[in-house]
């Protein structure tokens, strides 16, 4: 049976995201991406044209699925509720699926890497700053709260707590100290913010 191109195409990305789970960006290479996907070699290279490319379709992929971690943020109990709900799934995001987490860090490290051949790099944030900032604004404008700082300050700041404590939570999992100094330092930028 002939599947349709669209559809192998999600195969093959979902094939990307699974390899990079369990093995890492290293993981990634055209041939176990057929593999994983069940797929003919050369469909691969019919669906996309080349390993960058199906790296930047797995890294939207991943933007999407690690959204609903803050997809339900309270926006009606206005900003400060807003981030904290987001820090609490993205830490719960940590806890339970900590191989996504860990390959989303390495896909950065090697989108960055490889920038000057790949364009992924320069997407990965600004995708979450602009996902996060809608979710932000949104929740601003239901409060009278003001922020000291400007919205896409705030969602770096706050990316940039989250991927320090991640990566030390995951070098040792069984301290608490990555996760009592995450969500200190993200009460800190609140109340810098005047939240």
């Amino acid at each position: 049976m002939r599947i349709p191109a669209e559809e192998r195409r999600e195969q093959l990305i979902a094939a990307t995201v699974e390899i990079m789970r369990r093995q890492g960006v290293q993981g990634v290479t055209i041939r176990a991406i057929a593999k994983e996907a069940n797929a003919p070699l050369a469909i691969v290279s019919y669906c996309f044209d080349g390993k960058d490319q199906i790296m930047d379709a797995a890294a939207e992929a991943w933007l999407r699925n690690f959204s609903r971690f803050s997809r339900d943020a309270p926006v009606h109990l206005g900003l400060r509720k807003a981030v904290e709900s987001v820090a609490e799934g993205y830490w719960r995001a940590l806890v339970e699926e900590p191989a996504n987490i860990l390959a989303e860090i390495e896909m950065i490290l090697w989108a960055t890497r490889n920038a000057p051949e790949s364009p992924l790099a320069a997407k990965i944030y600004p995708a979450y700053i602009m996902e996060l900032g809608n979710i932000f604004a949104s929740a601003a404008m239901h409060s009278s709260e003001e922020s000291r700082i400007d919205i896409p300050l705030l969602v770096s700041s706050f990316l940039m707590i989250f991927d320090g404590a991640a990566i030390q939570y995951m070098t040792d999992p069984t301290t608490a100290t990555p996760k009592t100094m995450y969500f200190m330092m993200i009460d800190a930028l609140l109340t810098k913010t005047g939240l």
